[in-house]
Formats: structure tokens, C-alpha cells, sequence
């Protein structure tokens, strides 16, 4: 069976993750809930069972980093990374350890320059 051709990205050209206040980005830090941990641990498990390391996880579009601390308790290093700036500056205000001790790394950067 022959998989298609992926078409080319595209460009982010929505402004709205981008340009969120950062009074914006703490009420939505504040209000977004945390996935159950049954569901965190389905993920890792489903990983630990398919080869997967627990050495460095990333987290691409992370907002505030709710799910970026959860997860990073299972690894030794985490990256959050997200195209808002005030979405990672709340995620810096609230900071987070990795499983090993390490302070998660927050970074502006949009998925589309994480391959750069």
C-alpha cells in the first residue's frame, strides 16, 4: 500500500495563540484542569512498551505548562515550548521539576520552528 504525499506546511497565520495578554494567560493557566493520571500513565506505558526512553520529553503547544509539569515527573528533562509569549511567560511563573530534580525549560518557539 502506497501512503500519500504529504502536502507542504503551511505557514501559521492565525494570530490568536500568539497574542494572548498575559492576564489572559494566567486565568486560563488557573482554570485549565490537569488530565486524569491514569490517562498519563496509559501514555507512559504505551511508550515504556514500544521502546520509548524516559530521558527528555517535549512538550510543543504547551500553553501554561499544566500538562508540560505533569509529564515532566517522568522524565529526567522536559521542554515546554509554545508560539505565545505570555503563555510561557505563565508557565515560567509557575515553573516545574523534572523527576530528576532539573527545572523544566520553557521556550517561545512555534511547532513549525521546532525543526529548525
Amino acid at each position: 500500500m502506497e501512503l500519500p504525499t504529504p502536502n507542504p506546511p503551511v505557514p501559521a497565520t492565525d494570530p490568536t495563540f500568539r497574542t494572548y495578554s498575559s492576564t489572559q494567560a494566567q486565568a486560563y493557566a488557573s482554570h485549565r484542569t490537569s488530565y486524569s493520571p491514569p490517562l498519563y500513565k496509559t501514555i507512559c506505558d504505551f511508550h515504556a512498551a514500544n521502546g520509548g526512553h524516559f530521558g527528555t520529553v517535549v512538550d510543543c503547544g504547551c500553553g501554561p505548562g499544566n500538562a508540560t509539569r505533569d509529564l515532566a515527573l517522568m522524565f529526567d528533562c522536559a521542554l515546554g515550548t509554545d508560539a505565545g509569549a505570555a503563555m510561557i511567560g505563565a508557565a515560567r511563573e509557575r515553573g516545574g521539576k523534572t523527576r530528576s530534580g532539573k527545572d523544566i525549560r520553557w521556550e517561545v518557539v512555534p511547532a513549525e520552528g521546532l525543526s529548525d
